[in-house]
């Protein structure tokens, strides 16, 4: 990781992190209109967010998908290939505009078909793929094969670790990415059904739990189009502490936020003495004590529970 490139003589770390919203409803008259129309909004949003001279720019889930994971017709499901002609477009405008792009895409890597979130760097090239580890079993049933790598990726102003939608669900996905060095975690999702308050409190508790900022990016509509129980919207920026540094509502738009990495969240968190939070946090665990979160006969038994209830509903 190049630190240099952002470490100032005061020993702050300055980034400039965006969100691109997208819309969630695409206009056109065929798929293949839609699609050209959905890839130009996203090239003309990174070139929003090079112009403000942002490190990184994060789309949505599934940002390749004109209708997002929302269409009743499985035909529109069309993944892209890793690398290809989308990806090309995205890489193309990544380094004219000098920024690192993290593409959600439903697309094929390495002959998988999952959801991925594709990361390129300044010269467009690709360096990276996370693979989304815990897909729904509707995900699933469209193919989706669940990622079994939770690395963290440098890039060349920190080090992110990823959460993709479900993801988030589990607190130890972010726990596992904090012990491992993650300096910003990076959350695209497509976030409705359950609700503003459940979707809040969740991403504003890993922050917490890890003290680490956390980017959220999801999809937005047209002024007045927006009801409850759609995709939510709300991409922004939030804190160490939970706060919320940054947030776009309901609108299609882009939204940039400034942090220093360098100042951290300091608490007598465990410890007596002020401490980095993150780094207090992962020095009073105790591991030998949650071993059961890793024990496959726990969740084996939960699924034939699940299995058995899924069939008397049946």
């Amino acid at each position: 990781m190049k630190e240099g490139k952002n470490k100032k003589k005061d020993g702050s770390r300055s980034i400039r992190i965006s969100c691109g919203q997208l819309s969630t409803e695409i206009a056109g008259p065929s798929f293949k209109k839609k699609q050209q129309n959905n890839l130009r909004e996203i090239l003309a949003m990174i070139k929003v967010a090079g112009e403000r001279g942002s490190d990184l720019i994060l789309f949505g889930e599934y940002a390749n998908l004109h209708h997002r994971s929302v269409s009743q017709n499985r035909k529109e499901y069309v993944p892209d290939p890793i690398p290809g002609t989308f990806t090309n477009a995205v890489a193309s405008a990544a380094k004219k505009c000098r920024i690192n792009v993290a593409i959600p895409m439903f697309g094929l890597w390495q002959r998988k078909l999952s959801s991925y979130v594709v990361l390129m760097n300044r010269n467009g090239k690709i360096t990276a793929c996370y693979q989304k580890t815990h897909p729904t079993i509707s995900e699933q049933d469209l193919g989706i094969i669940p990622g079994n790598d939770q690395r963290v990726f440098k890039l060349d102003f920190a080090c992110v670790g990823i959460m993709t939608c479900m993801d988030i669900e589990y607190p130890e996905v972010a726990q596992v990415l904090m012990l491992r060095g993650a300096e910003l975690l990076l959350f695209p999702h497509v976030g409705s059904g359950w609700g503003e308050v459940d979707w809040e409190i969740r991403y504003r508790a890993r922050a917490i739990d890890t003290g680490l900022p956390l980017v959220s990016a999801s999809f937005g509509y047209t002024q007045g189009k927006w009801t409850p129980g759609k995709i939510l919207g709300r991409s922004g920026v939030i804190g160490r502490d939970g706060g919320i540094l940054a947030d776009i509502g309901r609108e299609i738009g882009v939204i940039t936020c400034d942090l220093d990495l360098e100042q951290k969240r300091v608490t007598d968190f465990f410890f007596s003495e002020q401490l980095d939070r993150t780094l207090a946090v992962s020095a009073s665990r105790r591991p030998e004590l949650y071993g059961d979160l890793a024990n496959m006969e726990l969740r084996e038994d939960a699924l034939r529970r699940v299995r058995a209830a899924r069939k008397r509903k049946n």
